[in-house]
């Protein structure tokens, strides 16, 4: 079994990713990722094919699965499985930054993330993730995108028009 690893560090929306490890060999390919999140950090519900495993190292995490009206809390030593195209979410609801290794089989979506991510390739493109992150800043046309070459599917709330 022969894993890789590039030391690559991304920044996708709130969240730095730092990849730990990848395999792509067939029938046993997989991601490790460190995802580090600032306060109130995390993406929009949404689906894709990977399968996700989540650890949670440390902070105060609230997580959806299938049923947005159900949150539910994860704190470090929790385990947070999503299955293929399950709807989910979650969110840093700490006053602090909060840490997971996250297992992706296949790992696809590190290839989403890679697009819609920028590259941390120093310290000073680093973010403060001990502060609410400015979400003015997000570059959300660029994530819709993307987002159904990489068979992600974002559910959002219905916007009603007048």
């Amino acid at each position: 079994m022969k894993s890789q690893s590039k030391n690559e560090q991304l920044l996708v929306l709130t969240d730095i990713i730092k990849v730990l490890a990848i395999n792509k060999e067939p029938n046993n390919q997989y991601v490790i990722f460190e995802e580090s999140v600032p306060p109130l950090g995390g993406p929009p519900p949404h689906t894709h094919p990977d399968e996700e495993v989540f650890f949670i190292l440390d902070g105060d995490f609230e997580f959806v699965l299938n049923d947005l009206e159900s949150p539910f809390k994860a704190l470090p030593g929790s385990v947070v499985h999503v299955p293929s195209n399950a709807v989910h979410t979650f969110k840093n609801v700490g006053t602090s930054s909060g840490k997971m290794l996250v297992i992706l089989t296949p790992g696809e979506l590190l290839d989403y993330f890679r697009v819609i991510g920028s590259e941390l390739n120093s310290t000073i493109d680093m973010p403060n993730l001990n502060e609410v992150p400015d979400f003015s800043r997000l570059d959300l046309a660029k994530v819709f995108k993307h987002a159904p070459e990489h068979n992600v599917n974002f559910i959002l709330p219905d916007v009603i028009k007048n």
